[in-house]
């Protein structure tokens, strides 16, 4: 594993495309995560979990965030946090694309589970 990367030399891939339209690049650590993720505007993450805590750290755009019950808007410069197993989803607010930074545990991979589709 090379130290040293560039988003922009990494694939860009959508890792889930039965939740989310949501592209980019990922960095795998031993145990973390490191991506950078684009959501264009009018599209939207399912309502999904994971065994995973998750950050994600708004560069541009506003991203509309739900978690369980909670939901509020965020722009850049904001940070969410997700815990792991909690029910969550993502939009673009807006006619802007929404550009994040996100760090994941590894412990579940990448991608996660519909709501409803098991427990969380």
């Amino acid at each position: 594993m090379a130290p040293f990367y560039r988003f922009e030399d990494l694939p860009d891939e959508i890792l889930n495309p039965d939740l989310s339209k949501g592209h980019g690049q990922t960095i795998q650590g031993e145990r973390i995560y490191f991506g950078r993720r684009e959501q264009e505007a009018g599209t939207f993450t399912e309502p999904h979990f994971h065994p995973n805590e998750q950050f994600l750290y708004l560069l541009k755009g506003k991203l509309r965030v739900n978690i369980e019950d909670e939901e509020q808007v965020v722009g850049p410069g904001w940070i969410v946090h997700v815990p792991a197993n909690v029910v969550h989803s993502t939009r673009p607010e807006g006619d802007e694309d929404a550009e994040y930074l996100y760090v994941k545990d590894t412990r579940g991979g990448l991608t996660g589970k519909a709501a409803g589709s098991s427990e969380p």
